[in-house]
């Protein structure tokens, strides 16, 4: 199992999944998490490694708390004044250490929809199982149906071959629904039972078929009970009969609010979903155990906003208060917003938990999306540079090779190479000079790019093709687990230099000018803004442009934290740097104790492929080559 991605969550931590609700450490390789655009996608990866250092307990109102590593990314808006809302809301992701209380953060409405006009009932007979009524072989999916769901939620458990609902016994009119709709729907008759002593009411179902379906789709006790998956995704008119049952059962409306208690943590995740999808934002509190009383998990409806939702939800009339306060909560289109409550950090040694999700790169916590792993910094800078240059998707093509940045080309809507460790840069060239509209990106490591990609790297340079190479330097090979990189500062100890190193590192700035580049650069992946303009900038620049980034390795180089580059580094334009001055570019390139980062060098000066006069003409997959004679240079070589 990799363990050198950072960005991670502490164990125990809730992830909403397809069809429960599961802590991080538990979800695999091919279980369906709650991505940002509210659909269930696919896990393809995950990842655990040891973390020494700061967590962030992030709580927000409403929803709970997610704890993460300081540079796990969450889909966040800044909030622009303490005591208003904001008027507009621009969704970034943000760094956990960013995060400030009051900053809003998302939660995506679920948007898979699958309706179903029936369900199957299987009859699956035990070898015993001979005294059990025949039972319909579908069940029509109505409002009735759910209903009834929503009372066995509420007040239902499984008992031996029955399925067995116990009402209050000022709840007659609840027992009566349930006899009736046993009646329609499973042609059942049940019995009743009144049992004064304790001022109850049940209703049992016997069948022992349908007791063990109702055990599987719904669970048996308090503390099991969860709402299945196909109800779920049933269209928001059919879920309402859900609503109501379980509101009915064990729920209660008020003057102003609404609460509805379980002892089920998965049953209190659920609702929040399904409520949210309903534009109806709940409070989720926990009730700590007490006595007999067992932990508990109050969701409650306080605001006019939701309250008046709710009604419309169950078809009943409730008594709303005075318009008070505005909610604490936004309803977007796709996300609620809930602002954070509070921060806290603490120190922490042990595992820590991420995973990659297919196709949206994110998952859902118990109160935030959050991204999977990735190169985040270097991804969403890139990604933002390429929408500020409004670049056609069809236009770009990302070339990456092996390693902790080879995964860039599957997160961005391009076209995309991934190809071999340490030669990213000959199939970027290849694909410039045969296309020369594209405009080619390549990604590469210090590992790769900076070792054994060197000899391609200082060649790029010299020849100034009419690309871009980023490439992450975090002075360690990552995805090898920590031995010692081209760019490792002498003296570091690794895994592969016990001792330190003996070699000095390269200094891939002053190789580049050196070289021939007409474009060097320097970023860090902790500062996405001025990263994107850097890439923007690079991307622009017609000739070779070299951006090295500065982008921490949290796992292997514990000795380079965030806190030390944020120290160390100064921007050359705060010091009347001239990017012009190759003198200037040569003489800052080797700074030491401080590091620079900006624009140190840049030029014009003809590409290679103007040299090349039937390229200059026009790319060369618009030639037309059918009437191209090469049968001299195969009779050469033949």
């Amino acid at each position: 199992m990799p363990d050198w991605c950072p960005g991670c969550l502490l164990p125990g931590s809730l992830i909403h999944k397809n069809p429960s609700v599961d802590k991080i450490e538990n979800v695999k390789i091919g279980d369906r998490v709650l991505g940002s655009d509210g659909r269930y996608h696919q896990v393809t990866e995950v990842f655990v490694h040891n973390h020494k250092g700061k967590m962030y307990a992030i709580k927000s109102k409403c929803l709970g708390l997610t704890t993460l590593t300081d540079e796990h990314p969450v889909l966040s808006v800044k909030r622009a004044h303490a005591k208003l809302h904001n008027t507009e809301f621009e969704l970034k992701w943000t760094r956990a250490d960013q995060l400030n209380k009051g900053d809003y953060i998302a939660f995506p409405i679920l948007k898979e929809v699958e309706d179903k006009e029936e369900i199957a009932l299987p009859l699956v007979k035990k070898a015993m199982d001979r005294k059990s009524k025949p039972i319909p072989k579908t069940a029509k999916v109505d409002d009735g149906f759910l209903r009834l769901c929503g009372y066995y939620i509420a007040e239902g458990y499984v008992h031996d071959r029955e399925i067995i609902f116990t009402f209050n016994s000022k709840e007659q009119e609840l027992a009566d629904d349930v006899i009736r709709l046993s009646v329609s729907i499973f042609g059942i008759s049940p019995s009743v039972k009144l049992r004064e002593k304790k001022h109850t009411i049940d209703v049992s179902i016997s069948s022992s078929q349908l007791a063990r379906l109702f055990s599987e789709w719904f669970g048996t006790g308090a503390q099991n009970k969860k709402i299945p998956h196909f109800i779920m995704l049933l269209p928001k008119a059919k879920q309402r009969g859900l609503l109501k049952g379980l509101w009915m059962g064990d729920g209660w409306v008020g003057k102003g609010r609404a609460n509805y208690r379980t002892i089920s943590r998965l049953l209190a995740e659920q609702l929040k979903v399904l409520l949210i999808r309903h534009q109806i934002v709940p409070t989720i509190s926990v009730n700590k155990a007490s006595g007999m009383h067992k932990e508990s998990y109050s969701v409650r409806v306080v605001s006019r906003r939701d309250m008046t939702m709710l009604s419309k939800a169950l078809g009943v009339s409730v008594q709303l208060r005075n318009q008070g306060k505005p909610p604490s909560s936004i309803i977007l289109e796709e996300f609620v917003l809930t602002p954070i409550r509070e921060i806290s950090t603490f120190d922490y040694e042990g595992s820590v938990h991420n995973f990659e999700v297919e196709g949206v790169h994110s998952y859902v916590g118990e109160n935030a999306v959050l991204h999977n792993c990735g190169d985040f910094g270097i991804l969403i800078a890139l990604k933002g540079a390429l929408a500020k240059l409004d670049i056609p998707p069809h236009e770009t093509v990302v070339v990456a090779g092996i390693g902790c940045g080879s995964k860039i080309p599957h997160f961005v809507k391009t076209y995309g190479f991934e190809g071999l460790h340490g030669r990213s840069l000959p199939p970027a060239t290849g694909i410039h000079l045969a296309n020369s509209s594209l405009k080619v990106i390549a990604i590469g490591g210090d590992g790769d790019g900076y070792g054994i990609g060197m000899g391609h790297f200082v060649h790029a340079m010299r020849r100034n093709l009419d690309f871009t190479y980023i490439v992450q330097n975090n002075e360690i090979y990552g995805l090898t687990v920590g031995q010692a990189s081209p760019t490792t500062r002498k003296g570091v100890k690794t895994k592969s230099t016990p001792n330190g190193t003996i070699e000095k590192e390269v200094n891939p700035l002053l190789i580049a000018l050196s070289a021939g580049a007409t474009f060097v650069a320097r970023g860090f992946s902790g500062d996405i803004p001025y990263l994107t303009n850097l890439i923007a900038e690079g991307v622009k620049h017609r000739g070779i442009a070299h951006i090295d980034v500065f982008q921490p390795c949290v796992t292997w180089r514990k000795d380079l934290p965030y806190d030390l580059y944020q120290k160390k580094i100064y921007k050359l334009e705060t010091e009347g740097h001239d990017p012009a001055s190759f003198e200037q570019a040569i003489k800052r390139a080797q700074e030491f104790e401080r590091w620079p980062v900006g624009v140190f060098f840049k030029e014009e000066k003809p590409i290679y492929s103007d040299e090349i006069p039937f390229i200059r003409e026009k790319p060369l997959v618009k030639h037309d080559i059918s009437d191209v004679d090469v049968s001299k240079f195969i009779e050469e070589f033949f």
